[in-house]
């Protein structure tokens, strides 16, 4: 990638791209922990009501809650002598570990209906632990919400504390997030500054049906402070899969706490978090999946080195090596319906007009 984003033209790709009217979309460019170029536009809710997107909108991350939330929690707490990564995860017969479930390295399918097989939290930790793995781990990466979840319930287990506490001990206060910038379970006092996901959970509830189960019911049958995720939703909206909400500013200063001029990660994390084992097919570090992965529709767009997530409701973290650029996308473009096509030429536009490429 090479020249500089150009605002203006990022937004109205974005506007074109995004269905203003419907949902909405904050972005940036960063370096060194210094914005580059940022926008937002579109509505963070346009049913019932209509609130547009800000700057301080708070957005469901979903599967970017795996490295900015978990992995971190993992990393910080190795690093700082209370978990080992390379102990066996309690009841896991061929053993695995919480350096597998980081790295998707397990074995477990990628996603199940979690509340199709077990009644509640210890239940749940219980039949995931019995469900890993599937193989034994060989360097053949499988990316897996089951694995993260089993992982956040080990992490809340070992560390003595839920995992939305955890984030906070570990991750958020140390990185001097705002308070309200970057949370589980969002308080009521501060749903209008969150963007809406869908309305009715329709989209996981076909693929959960054939599991003879359906998703927890949104609170008021719209997701709007509430998690999206299935799973998350039906452990009480905190999980290891899903379940952060953070504005863009936040979600800026999670993904520089994995540059090394940040200073939060020791060598060891960074590198485990930066490097992935050789193997064919995906590759994933301890929270991030490599440029180098096969199929990725955006690796050519990322120089080598690169790594980077991305979330169903329509969110993206892309991060150059070394003291490099990231590329942050957040939107709700489930809201208010799952729109039934992919969003990976969006994120490609994305990447391509906010890196100079267009």
């Amino acid at each position: 990638m090479h020249g500089p984003a150009d605002p203006a033209g990022v937004n109205a790709l974005l506007g074109r791209l995004c269905s203003p009217e419907a949902h909405g979309f904050a972005w940036a460019v960063t370096r060194g922990g210094q914005r580059l170029a940022s926008g937002w536009g579109g509505s963070a809710v346009s049913h019932p009501e209509r609130h547009p997107a800000a700057g301080d909108t708070l957005w469901d991350l979903a599967s970017l809650t795996k490295p900015l939330a978990t992995a971190l929690v993992a990393l910080r707490a190795a690093q700082d002598g209370r978990l080992d990564l390379l102990e066996p995860i309690p009841e896991t017969d061929p053993p695995c570990t919480g350096l597998d479930l980081l790295r998707h390295q397990a074995g477990f399918p990628p996603w199940l209906p979690l509340y199709a097989f077990s009644s509640g939290r210890a239940e749940a930790r219980t039949w995931l632990a019995s469900r890993c793995p599937r193989r034994h781990p060989s360097g053949q990466a499988e990316y897996s919400c089951l694995g993260y979840l089993l992982l956040g319930l080990h992490l809340e287990e070992r560390l003595g504390a839920s995992l939305d506490r955890l984030f906070q001990k570990f991750v958020a206060e140390p990185l001097g997030l705002p308070a309200e910038s970057a949370l589980f379970r969002p308080a009521e006092s501060v749903r209008s500054k969150t963007a809406a996901t869908e309305l009715d959970g329709a989209h996981e509830a076909a693929l959960a049906r054939p599991h003879g189960a359906l998703p927890p019911l949104f609170a008021t049958g719209l997701a709007w402070g509430e998690v999206h995720d299935g799973n998350a939703r039906f452990l009480g909206g905190v999980a290891g899969n899903a379940g952060l909400f953070a504005s863009l500013p936040a979600v800026e200063r999670l993904c520089d706490a994995f540059r090394a001029s940040a200073g939060f990660l020791t060598a060891r994390s960074l590198d485990l978090a930066w490097t992935s084992p050789h193997g064919r097919g995906q590759r994933r570090t301890a929270g991030w999946k490599a440029a180098d992965s096969e199929g990725w529709t955006v690796a050519p767009l990322l120089p080598a080195g690169s790594v980077g997530h991305e979330g169903f409701t329509g969110t993206a973290a892309y991060l150059e090596p070394g003291e490099g650029r990231t590329f942050i996308l957040l939107t709700n473009r489930i809201h208010p319906a799952h729109p039934g096509t992919d969003f990976a030429p969006v994120r490609a536009a994305f990447l391509r007009c906010a890196g100079g490429l267009a």
